[in-house]
């Protein structure tokens, strides 16, 4: 009886922890609304959606949990079907100026890569009075051919969206000022553009990635990490010392990073 006893224990243990048992992962199609657009600015420098999309594609993949097709993977499958291309461009463009997503064609892309999930990232610069939502690349070049100073606030917009059931499972709006305390948001000289390229990457890497990739985890893996970003875990490069700018930061009492509706998770939907 008591050999019978260790071997009931031992098969339950062997069950759960086979890679069968801990294997519950899911796969999220992560798209930029840039994905179209290379080296499609006078800079030749990727769109910030690319950047945070790459980082934030990195972020899943790292967790174990999460799986996300590379964004070389996405255009290479999007290349071999022009007709969902297309489609796919133009949700991308609405989504980027007017925050309406048409889920079929999403859903399309997920049906790819056999996802049931896909986190579209959009990133412009809004100026007031102005009709049209521009990218940081276009208000640089702006910027500095007219010589003239705003300002700016870079806006980073991100849903995650279940294709299967057409739901929106979460979104978050994010802000960020990208000019100087005097509203200079120039470069002259390409060495001052390229500080401005690796600002935006370091932002990426070490606050809105981050802090965009637990908010998704959550949704998945409910309880499973602090939704929000602890500031002992984030370390700022001396790159946010160097540009003219206030330190990124998730809590701060006198300016709000994250939009207030967020709460540090962002608005959950249930349904459109």
């Amino acid at each position: 009886m008591k050999k019978l006893f260790h071997t009931v224990i031992l098969f339950l243990s062997l069950i759960l922890l086979s890679p069968a048992a801990n294997a519950l992962s899911f796969n999220v199609v992560v798209l930029p609304a840039d994905l179209m657009n290379v080296c499609d600015n006078y800079y030749c420098y990727p769109e910030v959606s690319e950047i945070i999309a790459n980082d934030l594609i990195q972020y899943f993949n790292r967790t174990g949990r999460i799986n996300s097709p590379s964004l070389i993977e996405v255009r290479r499958r999007l290349a071999a079907n022009p007709q969902l291309r297309t489609a796919l461009q133009q949700s991308l463009i609405k989504y980027r100026n007017s925050s309406n997503i048409d889920f079929h064609v999403y859903k399309k892309v997920a049906d790819l890569f056999s996802a049931k999930s896909v986190l579209v990232v959009a990133n412009t610069v809004n100026v007031e009075n102005a009709y049209v939502k521009r990218n940081v690349w276009e208000i640089l070049e702006l910027a500095t051919a007219l010589d003239f100073t705003y300002p700016f606030f870079m806006e980073t917009e991100a849903v995650l969206l279940d294709t299967y059931n057409g739901l929106v499972m979460w979104s978050g709006n994010y802000s960020k000022k990208i000019s100087d305390n005097n509203g200079n948001f120039s470069a002259p000289k390409s060495s001052q553009s390229y500080s401005k390229l690796g600002f935006i990457e370091f932002y990426s890497e070490d606050i809105i990635s981050k802090t965009i990739g637990e908010n998704v985890v959550l949704r998945f893996f409910p309880k499973t990490i602090s939704p929000m970003v602890n500031p002992k875990n984030v370390k700022p490069t001396g790159e946010f010392l160097r540009y003219e700018s206030k330190t990124p930061a998730i809590n701060r009492p006198e300016r709000e990073e994250l939009n207030p509706d967020a709460g540090g998770y962002g608005e959950l939907i249930f349904g459109i």
